[in-house]
């Protein structure tokens, strides 16, 4: 039995929905931020949900922009897996 991935367009959809909401969420924090200079970085705490479980995962010395965006990724990697782009082939023998 191996894992195998394949293109698939629901995987597709709904990583790419979710690419463009935190995408969304994280150009809208830059521009609150170039608008407002009192703003301490309170709303980037919108991004969290799509980080969530790996940033409470991995050590806090680790977590930067590179790290919270890497995990965003993996989510969005997840949801293609979950949605179509993952298939178990069973081997002839």
């Amino acid at each position: 039995m191996t894992l195998a991935l394949r293109l698939s367009r629901g995987g597709f959809s709904a990583a790419g929905l979710f690419l463009f909401a935190a995408a969304s969420i994280f150009f809208w924090i830059f521009f609150v931020a170039s608008k407002n200079p009192a703003d301490s970085g309170e709303s980037a705490i919108l991004l969290l949900p799509f980080a969530m479980p790996w940033v409470s995962i991995i050590p806090a010395r680790w977590l930067g922009l590179g790290a919270g965006l890497g995990c965003i990724v993996l989510n969005a990697f997840i949801l293609y897996c979950v949605f179509g782009g993952l298939r178990i082939r069973k081997s002839a023998r």
